[in-house]
C-alpha cells in the first residue's frame, strides 16, 4: 500500500536526488572510504568512523512505497533507498559511503536452485517452498546464473539504479552494492529447509556437497553484481562499507543454529572459499533483541575469526557488549555495529565507553550509535573530540 500522496516516481527520484546532491561532500566521502578500509585492515586511522542518519525536514512529506511495489518497480526501490538511508546519512555529515543495491530480499541465491517465493507488501520476498533433496543433489551450478530465479529482477534493478544515478549526476558519489546473497550455510538452510539440520546427522556427505554448491552460487551472484559496479563496497540494508581487503558481505543468520564443531566441519570451509574467491569480506548475522541480555551466535565468534578472508563481524545481541567488542579486537576482527547505551548515560560518557575498548584508533566501525533527540547535530563533533582526548 502506498502511504501519503502518490506522486510520479520520476519526480520523486528527482526531488530526493536534488536533496542529496545539495548535501554531498566528496572530500568527506573520500575520508570515509579511507577510514573504513583502515578499520577492516586493522590499521590505525586518523579517526574511527561513525555512521548514522538524521531527519531531513524537506523530505518529511515524501510518500512511501511498500515492499511489493518496490520489488516490481526499480524506480520505487531506488527512491526508497535514497530517501530512507542515503539522504539521512549524507545529511548527518558522518563517515558513510553512500550506496544502494538491488533490494530484492534474501531469496536471491535460493531461487537459483528453484526455491519458490512470494512478494508480500509488508516485508521483503520470502521463500514459500523448499527444493527437494533429489533436485538439489542433481543440480549443477551454471557459469551464468543471471536468468535463474529472481535474478532477472535483481539485474533489472541494478541496471536501472546505475543509469538513474548517472543521469542525475550522483554516480561518482553513490555506489552500487551487491544484492543480498546471504552465505553458503544460510543459502542451504533456506533452500533445503529444516530438514538440513537432520541431514547434518543422517547424510553429512550430502550436506558437504550442497554447501559447496551454495558457495558456488554465492560467488556467482556476487560476481554478477560486481559487473554493474566493481567498487569494493559491501553492505546490507541502508549501509555501504568500503574495503581495500574485501568486496562482499556475507550473512550467517542460520549459522548460529548449529554448534561450533558443526560450523568448523560444514560451514566454515565453504565460507572461507567464498571469501577467497571475492577477495575477502565481512559477516553479519541476526539474532535476538538488542539490550535483552541475549547471546545468539557468540559461540561462533572464535570460529568466524579463524575464517581466512573474514575481516569484520556484525551481530545484534551480546549480553556483555564491551566484553564481546574486546574479544573481537583481540581476535583481530573489526566490530561493525553499535553498542547498547545505558539509561541516563550522557553522549560523552557513551562515546568514551565505546572507545575505551580500543587502545588505538582501529577495529571499530561505529554503525548505528544510539542517539537521543537533539544529539544528531553534535554527534560527529563530539565523537571526534572524544577521540582526540582518548588518542592524543
Amino acid at each position: 500500500m502506498t502511504h501519503g500522496v502518490t506522486a510520479d516516481v520520476t519526480g520523486l527520484l528527482d526531488r530526493v536526488c536534488d536533496l542529496i546532491a545539495a548535501r554531498i561532500d566528496a572530500d568527506r566521502i573520500a575520508d570515509a572510504k579511507r577510514r573504513q578500509a583502515d578499520m577492516f585492515a586493522m590499521r590505525p586511522s586518523d579517526s574511527i568512523p561513525i555512521l548514522f542518519g538524521r531527519a531531513v525536514p524537506e523530505a518529511a512529506d515524501l510518500p512511501d512505497f511498500d515492499w511489493a511495489e518496490q520489488f516490481h518497480d526499480p524506480a520505487k526501490s531506488l527512491y526508497m533507498q535514497l530517501k530512507g538511508a542515503v539522504l539521512p546519512q549524507v545529511a548527518a555529515g558522518c563517515d558513510t559511503v553512500p550506496g544502494v543495491r538491488a533490494d530484492t530480499g534474501v531469496v536471491n541465491c535460493m531461487t537459483v536452485f528453484g526455491a519458490e517465493y512470494t512478494v508480500p507488501a509488508h516485508t521483503k520476498p520470502v521463500v514459500t517452498a523448499y527444493v527437494p533433496k533429489e533436485t538439489l543433489a542433481e543440480f549443477d551450478v551454471p557459469a551464468d546464473v543471471s536468468g535463474l530465479g529472481c535474478l532477472p529482477v535483481a539485474v533489472e534493478h541494478m541496471e536501472h539504479h546505475r543509469a538513474a544515478l548517472r543521469q542525475r549526476g550522483l554516480w561518482d558519489h553513490v555506489r552500487l552494492m551487491h544484492c543480498d546473497q546471504q552465505g553458503p550455510f544460510d543459502i542451504a538452510a533456506q533452500t533445503r529447509g529444516h530438514d538440513l539440520f537432520l541431514d547434518l546427522y543422517e547424510d553429512p556427505e550430502f550436506v558437504h556437497r550442497l554447501l559447496a554448491k551454495c558457495a558456488d552460487v554465492y560467488v556467482a551472484v556476487s560476481r554478477l553484481c560486481k559487473t554493474f559496479d566493481p567498487s569494493p563496497i559491501a553492505g546490507g540494508a541502508g549501509v555501504g562499507l568500503w574495503m581495500d581487503n574485501g568486496t562482499v558481505r556475507m550473512c550467517g543468520d542460520s549459522d548460529i543454529l548449529i554448534s561450533a564443531d558443526q560450523h568448523r566441519e560444514f560451514a566454515a570451509p565453504c565460507a572461507e572459499r567464498a571469501f577467497r574467491e571475492m577477495g575477502g569480506g565481512w559477516l553479519h548475522y541476526c539474532g535476538g533483541v538488542p539490550g535483552y541480555n541475549r547471546r545468539e551466535g557468540l559461540h561462533l565468534h572464535e570460529v568466524y575469526a579463524g575464517i581466512e578472508g573474514l575481516r569484520g563481524l556484525n551481530w545484534t545481541t551480546a549480553g556483555d557488549w564491551l566484553g564481546e567488542m574486546r574479544r573481537l579486537r583481540d581476535l583481530g576482527l573489526c566490530h561493525v555495529g553499535t553498542l547498547h547505551r545505558d539509561e541516563g548515560e550522557t553522549l560523552e560518557a557513551y562515546f568514551r565507553r565505546a572507545l575505551g575498548i580500543y587502545p588505538e584508533p582501529t577495529g571499530l566501525i561505529f554503525d548505528g550509535p544510539q542517539l537521543r533527540d537533539g544529539e544528531a547535530d553534535r554527534a560527529v563533533d563530539t565523537w571526534r573530540e572524544i577521540q582526540d582526548q582518548t588518542y592524543g
